[in-house]
């Protein structure tokens, strides 16, 4: 059975198309880094180039244009209200301490989505999501714990990084359960629409001055090409393969992205902070891997 699924043409297709998403968007906290913007700039920046791009893009899609209206709703509102605020607190933490507390932060988004799907889908939780949730949880705790001792790092609040962390991860988490509570609505579509919402809220709080200073092209590499590129190839990948494959792949830019930030600035984590993110990265992949993707591997058909 488990053959003759990875066989399968669609996994393959779902599976590439991800990958090729995570890998792009590994980088896209190394050109955070070296744009040199503060926080209010970035985000105008990444969200209205993103956005931009993102509503052009799935225009052009028949299924899109018709599931439009699913937008207007409660549950769309929600929606888009979820992705600007963890839009916000990503680059918020990212400002404020390293990349790699932020990213292994956020990777335990699926978690959040599981404690979610209890209240909204009525989803039963299973014992190993609680103690993959534990063991996630401590890893974060090590990181952070030492978040101070990181090399060439921004010398924010490690805490208020951390929470800005855990902020963007259940946002996250809770935005995913509303888009498979309403699957009609246009996942590509609605993205773009909150990445413009969070560039026209940083666009009339940032100073003027502030806008134009630091590298625009590194900004605008990430929010015009890394960002819709990825979330597309993410986004497309759900017609082929399980949300549970695509969680797995994303752990890519968890792994990933500390790594380019250290090669591009130098900003070199403590075997500490290392250690808490593989906790992190082994629980997740885990409790994908097992309590996930092997559940339907023995599905009977």
């Amino acid at each position: 059975m488990i053959l003759k699924l990875l066989m399968s043409s669609n996994l393959f297709k779902g599976i590439g198309i991800a990958s090729i998403g995570a890998l792009i968007l590994s980088p896209d906290v190394l050109f955070m880094r070296w744009s040199e913007m503060d926080v209010w700039s970035m985000l105008t920046w990444r969200g209205i180039e993103m956005g931009i791009i993102l509503i052009l893009f799935s225009s052009c899609f028949k299924i899109f244009r018709t599931n439009f209206k699913n937008i207007i709703s409660p549950v769309g509102f929600g929606i888009i209200c979820c992705q600007i605020i963890s839009s916000f607190f990503f680059t918020y933490g990212i400002a404020e301490t390293s990349a790699s507390l932020i990213l292994f932060t956020l990777a335990t988004s699926p978690i959040f989505a599981s404690i979610f799907s209890i209240f909204i889908l009525g989803e039963k939780t299973t014992k190993s999501t609680w103690i993959i949730a534990c063991l996630a949880l401590i890893g974060v705790g090590i990181s952070m714990a030492h978040g101070d001792n990181v090399l060439n790092a921004p010398q924010g609040s490690v805490l208020v990084g951390t929470i800005c962390g855990i902020g963007a991860a259940a946002s996250l988490g809770l935005s995913l359960v509303l888009l498979r509570y309403q699957p009609n609505i246009p996942a590509m579509t609605i993205t773009g629409i909150s990445a413009l919402g969070n560039g026209i809220i940083g666009l009339l709080i940032v100073s003027p001055h502030l806008l134009f200073e630091g590298d625009i092209i590194s900004i605008s590499l990430s929010g015009l090409i890394i960002l819709p590129i990825s979330f597309a190839c993410l986004t497309f990948a759900t017609r082929y393969t399980q949300a549970s494959n695509i969680g797995l792949l994303m752990l890519l830019e968890t792994a990933l992205g500390p790594f380019w930030v250290w090669l591009g600035t130098n900003e070199t984590p403590n075997i500490f902070m290392i250690s808490g993110g593989v906790i992190v990265i082994c629980s997740l992949a885990w409790y994908i891997l097992v309590d996930q993707i092997k559940i339907s591997f023995w599905k009977p058909s």
